[in-house]
């Protein structure tokens, strides 16, 4: 099973997948985390954005995004839930908007597929934050520079977001909300995907 917590910079996604975790693992499940990047992606590859351009960067984050699906079916094939730290609406939304894909929706459609072959996730949790608030903590947080904290640009991904998510079995959640709501709307609407008939919520 692959279940997808996404939203823009910001809406806590990473909180929610530790406490995904530690929840399904308490109660007996096997579980996996899946990324496209981390902190070893993120510092190798910080210096080499300052003079790359989109077209080049665009071509590197593919690959880290086809090595997630790569990792994800794998574990998924091996019987365990895996928890994704986004999927392909991240792409899709940012590509849709900026940069050369954003004039070429079938060429963008189809490097999509290339990467993760169409695979959808069984569920998605989108945590929707007022973009000015994810700002805000992205600035109290200390901004990487994959972080980007101008609210103008993320309204666009948000707007962006909510439409490549259209038709998938998508919960969206009010991110504002305190991180134990958050996790229990999650773990409510979970257990409903999940083949054991009970779980325990406690």
């Amino acid at each position: 099973m692959l279940i997808a917590i996404t939203g823009i910079d910001g809406s806590g996604k990473s909180t929610q997948i530790e406490l995904l975790k530690k929840f399904l693992e308490k109660n007996k499940y096997s579980v996996a985390i899946s990324k496209a990047y981390g902190k070893a992606e993120e510092f190798f590859l910080a210096p080499f954005f300052q003079y790359w351009d989109s077209l080049a960067i665009t071509f590197i984050f593919q690959g880290l995004h086809r090595q997630q699906y790569i990792s994800a079916l794998k574990e998924i094939k091996n019987g365990k839930i895996v928890l994704a730290d986004r999927w392909d609406e991240t792409f899709l939304s940012f590509h849709s908007r900026f940069g050369f894909l954003a004039k070429h929706q079938k060429l963008r459609e189809e490097w999509n597929k290339l990467a993760f072959e169409s695979l959808i996730p069984d569920l998605t949790f989108f945590l929707d934050v007022p973009p000015k608030v994810a700002s805000q903590r992205l600035i109290s947080r200390g901004k990487n520079f994959l972080d980007e904290g101008d609210e103008n640009y993320q309204k666009q991904i948000r707007k962006s977001m909510i439409k490549s998510l259209a038709g998938r079995p998508t919960v969206f959640i009010d991110g504002t909300k305190s991180i134990n709501e958050i996790h229990k709307t999650i773990v409510s609407e979970l257990s409903k995907k999940l083949k054991k008939p009970k779980i325990n919520k406690n």
